[in-house]
């Protein structure tokens, strides 16, 4: 895909020491793109946020924190937020739900992200994580021009047999990763 990528090992996760929190993984998704930006090769580069899960849900809030700076967003079996994503994973904490410490509101971030930001949304319509209802409502607030969307440069991709951890090994994935790239590369 001629591009240079920046994976980021978030506190908790992985080797990283540390206990993940939402303000934790916030701080550690800053650190990465200040060091990017300051960075002599990599601050020249268009940059494409790449999330899948949680790490949709990151990439989300770092790209309504500093929309300037994003040329694209991909987003992988991303929720809207964690509390409406309890009743799907743990209908028996549904009730609780509004108890949850951890937020993630990407329903709220990707109104935050400029329409001019080209998104790719990639769905497993298997996910036994996070309903396919979440990405289709990521895609449809995105798309929306009432939200501030743009419907002329935001994809939904759907894989029938995706599920939660394994969508990236789809038939067509890495092909319609590689035409996104493309076309914001362009």
């Amino acid at each position: 895909m001629q591009c240079n990528v920046f994976m980021l090992s978030y506190r908790g996760y992985g080797n990283s020491q540390g206990t993940p929190t939402e303000k934790g993984l916030r701080l550690d998704a800053q650190a990465g793109l200040d060091y990017i930006l300051s960075h002599d090769v990599l601050s020249k580069s268009k940059l494409i946020l790449y999330g899948q899960s949680l790490g949709g849900a990151v990439a989300l809030d770092l790209a309504s924190r500093h929309p300037d700076k994003m040329s694209a967003l991909i987003l992988e079996n991303t929720f809207l937020s964690i509390p409406k994503m309890i009743p799907a994973v743990l209908p028996a904490l549904a009730p609780f739900s509004v108890f949850c410490m951890q937020k993630w509101n990407s329903e709220r971030a990707i109104t935050l992200v400029p329409p001019s930001v080209p998104m790719l949304f990639l769905s497993g319509l298997q996910d036994e994580v996070v309903p396919c209802s979440h990405m289709e409502r990521l895609h449809e607030i995105a798309s929306d021009p009432k939200t501030g969307g743009n419907c002329s440069n935001r994809f939904l991709k759907k894989f029938p047999n995706g599920t939660h951890n394994d969508t990236f090994l789809r038939s067509g994935y890495w092909t319609a990763v590689l035409q996104f790239v493309q076309s914001v590369q362009q």
